[in-house]
């Protein structure tokens, strides 16, 4: 075949040397033969002539038989180049069909050669890829040693290159390609070439991070995990599995989960779960199982069915977390639902439960019950006294001893913080669940003694409703024991510490309830008002502030008293909204006040105890100081010495919160709550009220004049202001001028003024001031 193709190039030269020689030979041998063969002119000419035809015939044969051969040849390599053509295509189709490219390194010509593909690859779209694309430059930093590396061993080694590295293309994006290729020697084992292919790897790294990542997961997760095949034949077990069953993976490969069957769920359970598998791909819920070493346990499983291309199922995958400590934790929870978390005798949920029952029972059997509710007197003593400590240890005591006189089938529980209710059964008369009220309290009056030697003792007051004499359910059965222990405490039952239940209570009680509706209507129409009594500066007589007081005028019975409205809101949880309408609507006035261009003066705004820690106190002042534009520095809240001393932990936070808000803190009512001096200096105060009980009876009183002369003393030792209520005589404000008292409010000034009123008392007031100003500057009449 090299032959043949050689041939048309070298025909020219051969046929010409061929066709001379040839003719020289011809031509020359008959002029040379035939003169001495032919003696005839005539014969020899035409002889001559004839040699000249066939010379001429032979030749065109010659040349004939040349052209054709050309042809073919010419033919040959036509179809050659046309295959190779066809096959560099295939080569490239190839490459490009397999996301693949080619690359070439001329290194005699230091020139790169590229497919097109490489240029798809590398996001290219312009027209000249060869003269653009710089490999090197565009490898990642932290992959370009690597590949250099690998590439001058090849060259050097001939060890085959195969590197996996970030490129960036053309887009700006960092891709993942893999790269082989091979060097070519020269005749002397130069190399001089250095060519491959290139692919891009990107989806399949991202492929093989994911199948990575899901691998780590299920070998890492907390969560057991079992596949098997659509035979339900294990095939494998994560860590986690073998750590919650027990079974190492070998145990269980080819075996089927029957193996840890607990052997607590029937035929139908499984059942059940096989068909909503089967159904819906997949059953979730709670199973019980067992370990290798026999304990059965509880699990939340996740069962899904695996399916194949053609729909079929190929496998199933099993996912289980143990839940052993989360059903002890709701079983505490629901031991806790119906115990008090101090005492462990039931909690009201429980008792309100379990009378219900009995009444429904007592209904058929006409049973005889009595509810007996005991409060303990005045316990806070006990928590104030000796610390919250003591007191729980006093009250785990008293449950103790209450439920020690307990009869067979009675119940207990504790209603709240100092309450106990007892539910008395099969009782026949009156006399025998007065009886056993009086063994109850008797039981709860046993001292506790602590590990000092010290004793305890709390007396108690009981409350008797009996069913079906006094209620027929057990709401009212509780409402009933509940308004009888207020009337042992009042000394309304037949013994100072025991009670029965009465209609008249009932009556107190429902005048409470719908004095507390009419309370949500008045704040809700506004029926509220705020009258503000003046505050005096005891030195120079001035007005310097106020004291924002609530009145209700209800359109029926007129002014209705906040002794009596003011309690119904706390115990109805209205005190929070009340609360929150006072603080604004002061704060909205005494930036008015000063909006008309009167006197800056400070305004006192009572907080209750149970406003105090049972709201967001700091909250709601932040917002009514915001809306109204008041600076803090003008607001004064007012808080119980009672309210510090029911819980000064906890108060203390809540005076810091309000502190930083920038407003002033008193106590009011000071020396009434008992309250502890060293929590009191802890608490950031800066004004002491003294209540206008040590007041009233200066100068008569030796005692009251001693005790408030040492409140003033002791609130001017400890950097705080002091103020007298209830002020209403000149001997009065004689002795708190004599003895350095700052400031006083009380009938003696003024009583409480609605808002028009005190506006007139404030314009007076800087009446007062613009004199005082032109009387220092000389300038008074």
């Amino acid at each position: 075949m090299q032959h043949e193709d050689a041939v048309p190039h070298l025909a020219p030269w051969r046929a010409l040397v061929l066709y001379l020689v040839v003719g020289l030979l011809w031509f020359g041998a008959g002029d040379a033969i035939m003169p001495q063969l032919v003696q005839d002119r005539e014969l020899y000419l035409l002889l001559q002539q004839g040699q000249d035809y066939v010379f001429v015939l032979l030749s065109g044969c010659y040349a004939a038989w040349l052209v054709l051969r050309t042809m073919r040849a010419e033919a040959r390599r036509s179809a050659d180049r046309q295959a190779l053509e066809a096959s560099e295509e295939k080569l490239r189709l190839a490459l490009d069909g397999s996301g693949s490219g080619m690359w070439d390194w001329d290194m005699a010509q230091r020139r790169h050669t590229f497919s097109q593909g490489v240029a798809k690859l590398m996001r290219y779209e312009g027209c000249n890829f060869s003269a653009e694309f710089r490999f090197k430059p565009r490898i990642h930093p932290d992959d370009r040693a690597m590949v250099g590396q690998a590439a001058q061993a090849t060259l050097e080694q001939g060890v085959p290159f195969v590197v996996t590295a970030r490129v960036l293309c053309f887009d700006g994006a960092y891709r993942w390609f893999e790269a082989r290729g091979t060097r070519h020697l020269d005749d002397r084992g130069q190399p001089v070439r250095f060519s491959g292919i290139i692919t891009d790897k990107t989806q399949q790294r991202a492929e093989e991070d994911r199948l990575r990542l899901a691998a780590s997961v299920v070998e890492n997760t907390a969560e057991g995990i079992v596949v098997t095949d659509a035979n339900s034949h294990i095939l494998s077990v994560n860590p986690a599995f073998s750590r919650l069953l027990g079974y190492e993976a070998a145990e269980l490969i080819g075996k089927r989960p029957s193996t840890f069957k607990s052997g607590l769920h029937d035929k139908a359970f499984y059942d059940e779960m096989w068909s909503s598998l089967h159904r819906s791909g997949h059953w979730r819920g709670e199973i019980w199982n067992k370990r290798k070493n026999g304990e059965i346990f509880p699990e939340r499983m996740s069962l899904n069915a695996v399916r194949d291309p053609q729909g079929h199922v190929s496998h199933y995958v099993c996912m289980f977390t143990d839940i052993s400590e989360e059903k002890q934790r709701e079983r505490q929870l629901e031991h806790l639902a119906h115990r008090d978390a101090l005492t462990c005798l039931g909690n009201r949920n429980w008792f309100v439960q379990e009378l219900t029952r009995c009444v429904h029972h007592a209904v058929e059997t006409r049973e005889r019950m009595a509810v007996i509710l005991l409060n303990l007197d005045r316990f806070k003593d006990v928590n104030d006294s000796y610390g919250h400590a003591v007191g729980d240890e006093v009250l785990r005591h008293i449950a103790r001893q209450v439920q020690s006189a307990l009869r067979p089938g009675d119940l207990i529980a504790r209603m709240a913080g100092d309450e106990i209710v007892v539910l008395t059964r099969h009782i026949k008369h009156r006399k025998e669940a007065s009886d056993i009220a009086e063994r109850l309290i008797h039981a709860a009056a046993q001292p506790w003694k602590s590990p000092d030697g010290f004793a305890v003792v709390v007396s108690g007051s009981a409350g008797i409703c009996c069913y079906p004499e006094h209620a027929q359910d057990a709401a009212l059965l509780v409402q009933g024991a509940h308004a009888a222990v207020y009337g042992a405490k009042d000394g309304k039952g037949g013994s100072n510490q025991w009670c029965f239940f009465n209609e008249d209570m009932t009556q107190a009680a429902r005048e409470r309830i719908a004095l507390e509706s009419r309370l949500r209507n008045a704040v809700a129409q506004g029926h509220l008002q705020l009258f503000y009594q003046p505050q005096i500066d005891i030195a120079t007589g001035g007005l310097v502030g106020c004291e924002a007081l609530v009145r209700w005028f209800d359109p029926v019975d007129g002014m209705i008293s906040p002794a009596r409205f003011i309690p119904v809101a706390e115990s109805t949880g209205l005190i929070g909204p009340l609360g929150e309408w006072v603080l604004g609507e002061a704060c909205r006035q005494a930036q008015a006040w000063s909006g008309q261009g009167l006197p800056d003066i400070s305004i006192a705004v009572n907080l209750s105890l149970h406003q105090f820690l049972l709201t967001d106190i700091v909250g709601c002042t932040r917002q009514a100081l915001a809306r109204s534009g008041l600076p803090a520095g003008r607001l004064e809240l007012e808080i119980t010495e009672s309210a510090l001393a029911a819980r000064p932990d906890e108060a203390l936070t809540v005076l810091r919160g309000l502190k930083d808000l920038g407003l002033r803190l008193a106590i009011d009512d000071f020396g009434t709550g008992y309250s502890s001096l060293a929590h009191l200096k802890r608490f950031p105060i800066d004004l002491l009220k003294i209540d206008q009980s040590f007041i009233r009876d200066i100068p008569q009183s030796a005692d009251d004049m001693a005790i408030s002369h040492a409140v003033i003393a002791m609130g001017k030792s400890m950097g705080m202001e002091v103020l007298a209520e209830g002020v209403e005589t000149a001997a009065q404000l004689e002795f708190l001028r004599q003895h350095g008292c700052h400031f006083y409010q009380g009938y003696f000034c003024s009583r409480p003024l609605p808002v028009g009123e005190f506006t007139l008392l404030l314009e007076g007031e800087a009446q007062r001031r613009r004199q005082e100003s032109l009387n220092s500057l000389g300038l008074g009449i």
